[in-house]
């Protein structure tokens, strides 16, 4: 599976309820948050989210510290499209509210601007500025997801730093790529095979 050019992006997740990323209505979708990767990655690109040493779930924080990093989802780009474009082409990932996990909350207004809708991902006007810098939702029809509660322990030495690009010719990103798509069928809650 050797591929110059293209990348594995490996970050830290401090939040995992479902927001961003959003595995939702048979897609993965990253449109909030982490402005770098929405910017930067391309179709093509896969997109890694790790546990960092505590994490905030749905329900309850996971305090994971001195545990092995593990793997809360593997994802790889398929589509990339504008804030406004995703408003229009996603409507089933809109938000309906404070109690809903939809990601899918900039509406885009006739002026260039966007109107944030409530949302269950705890993003506010504070995050607006933030959101919208990444100018990109990246939307994964083949992904992983595992969720906190049941991430995938991988190779103790394979250590993520807080954001980090690896090039998918690289024997790191391959393993664990090749590990997941051997071991587990898509999608969310992925069961061994």
């Amino acid at each position: 599976m050797k591929d110059n050019g293209k990348f594995l992006y490996c970050y830290k997740m401090t939040h995992d309820t479902g927001f961003a990323p959003n595995p939702y209505h048979g897609i993965l979708t990253l449109a909030t948050c982490k402005p770098t990767i929405r910017r930067c990655a391309q179709e093509g690109y896969w997109i890694s989210g790790w546990t960092s040493n505590t994490v905030q779930g749905k329900n309850q924080k996971f305090n994971l510290k001195g545990e092995p990093q593990k793997l809360i989802y593997l994802a790889l780009v398929s589509k990339k499209h504008s804030i406004a474009d995703y408003w229009v082409k996603y409507p089933q990932k809109r938000s309906k509210g404070l109690t809903d996990s939809g990601d899918n909350i900039y509406e885009p207004l006739a002026d260039g601007g966007f109107k944030q809708h409530d949302n269950g991902g705890g993003h506010g006007p504070d995050n607006k500025e933030h959101d919208l810098s990444g100018l990109s939702v990246l939307v994964c029809e083949e992904f992983y997801y595992f969720g906190v509660e049941q991430a995938l322990p991988v190779d103790k030495d394979f250590v993520v730093p807080r954001c980090k690009k690896i090039p998918l010719d690289d024997d790191r990103a391959l393993g664990i790529i090749n590990y997941v798509k051997n071991h587990f069928k898509p999608g969310i809650n992925s069961v061994p095979l």
